[in-house]
């Protein structure tokens, strides 16, 4: 089950070499993977550019690069991505502040109106 807000609360954890958070799509319906901008992601002030982020999406792990040049690759609503951040070393245990900005392009939107952009901040907790 996903919680309603992007960044979800289950998934934020230490990870070999980085860490992990999921998000949910908060766009209504699914999109090509190909109107990928990228997710920027803040934790305690620490910025992660959108070009350095893993993504796994339905089993399937991808770079930015390979999710944006794909014409097959699809984020279904109901199925959260999860984003592998490399770090040096591990969040400490306790809690984050973790803020998400995620931009997308939607088809039917004017180019001079791109991208659409979801910003996002919540406090969550990694507990080893």
């Amino acid at each position: 089950m996903l919680d309603v807000p992007m960044i979800q609360t289950r998934g934020f954890r230490n990870s070999d070499g980085g860490f992990q958070v999921r998000l949910r799509l908060p766009y209504y319906r699914g999109v090509w993977t190909n109107l990928l901008e990228g997710v920027s992601l803040t934790v305690d002030g620490e910025e992660y550019a959108a070009d350095t982020i893993g993504w796994t999406l339905a089993g399937t792990d991808y770079t930015l690069a390979e999710l944006v040049g794909s014409d097959t690759a699809r984020w279904p609503v109901d199925v959260p991505a999860t984003l592998t951040v490399p770090r040096g070393e591990p969040l400490s245990i306790g809690f984050h502040t973790v803020a998400a900005e995620l931009r997308l392009h939607m088809s039917y939107i004017p180019e001079e109106l791109q991208p659409t952009i979801w910003s996002e901040e919540r406090r969550l907790v990694i507990t080893r």
